[in-house]
C-alpha cells in the first residue's frame, strides 16, 4: 500500500537512501536507527509529503500529488512531544481526531461521535475523559494519542517512540496494543523506537538505518546482535 521508490530522505542534507521498499496493511513496522539517524524526518516528510527526490505512493497514487486534507484521511501522526494543556480535557482532545471529516463549523456529526465512542470503548478510556490531558501519567498519555490515531480512522498510523518514558509492563501493554492494531483492523502501522527486544518480539518487519551503508533496509526476522551491528556499527 505504502511503496518507496529510489527515495533521499533528508532535510537540508541527504541522511539515508531508500532504493525500494513497500509496506502493506496489517503489518506492525519497526523503525530503528542510531540517534539523528532519520527516524524522525521519515515520518515528517510523510505527513509534510515532502521527499528531495524519488517517489513515494499510497494505493497507487503520488503521495505528493495528494492534497493535505486526502494525506490527513490516509496518514496520522503519533508525537510522544505532547504533554497535554490545562484547558484540554481528553474528551475533547479525541474529538480532534474528526476534525479532517468535519465542515467549516467543525461541529461533528452523530456518525462522528459514534467513531470517537467506539475507541474510548475500544481502549478503556472512560474513566479518562474529563481529566485534563496535563494531569495524565505517561501511559495514559500514550493510550490517548493511540485512540486519537484511531478515531481519525487512516490506513496508516505512524508513532515516534511510543514506548519512552513507560515503565516495563507498559511498555508491553502498548506494543501488544499495536499489533492487535495493525492486525484486526488492517491498517499499516509504524513506530520509531530504540526498544529493539520489543520490536524483535512484537513487529512484524523491522526497518533499519544502516548506520554504515546510510541505505534502510527491510528485515522480517534479525536477531539482536544482528541488529545492533547494522544499526549501530558495534
Amino acid at each position: 500500500m505504502l511503496k518507496f521508490e529510489n527515495c533521499s530522505i533528508g532535510h537540508d542534507r541527504t541522511l539515508y537512501e531508500i532504493p525500494e521498499l513497500e509496506l502493506r496493511r496489517g503489518e506492525f513496522v519497526a523503525l530503528i536507527g542510531a540517534n539523528g539517524s532519520g527516524k524522525s524526518t521519515l515520518m515528517d516528510s510523510l505527513v509534510q509529503g515532502k521527499f528531495p527526490d524519488g517517489k513515494v505512493s499510497i494505493e497507487g497514487r503520488n503521495w505528493i500529488d495528494l492534497k493535505l486534507m486526502e494525506r490527513a484521511h490516509q496518514i496520522t501522526l503519533v508525537d510522544n512531544h505532547f504533554l497535554g494543556f490545562d484547558y484540554l480535557k481528553v474528551s475533547e482532545y479525541l474529538e480532534l481526531g474528526r476534525h479532517s471529516y468535519t465542515n467549516f463549523t467543525g461541529r461533528l456529526t452523530a456518525e462522528d461521535r459514534l467513531v470517537v465512542q467506539k475507541y474510548i470503548q475500544i481502549l478503556h478510556l472512560d474513566s479518562l475523559l474529563g481529566q485534563s490531558t496535563s494531569t495524565l501519567s505517561d501511559g495514559e498519555r500514550q493510550r490517548v494519542g493511540i485512540a486519537k490515531a484511531l478515531i481519525q480512522e487512516t490506513p496508516i498510523i505512524l508513532l515516534d517512540e511510543p514506548t519512552a518514558f513507560l515503565d516495563y509492563p507498559t511498555k508491553r501493554e502498548v506494543m501488544s496494543l499495536l499489533g492487535q492494531i495493525a492486525a484486526e483492523s488492517n491498517r499499516m502501522v509504524m513506530i520509531a523506537s530504540h526498544d529493539i527486544d520489543f520490536c524483535i518480539e512484537y513487529c512484524s518487519r523491522i526497518l533499519i538505518i544502516e548506520k554504515d551503508s546510510k541505505i534502510l533496509r527491510s528485515y522480517q526476522a534479525i536477531t539482536h546482535d544482528e541488529l545492533v551491528t547494522k544499526a549501530f556499527g558495534i
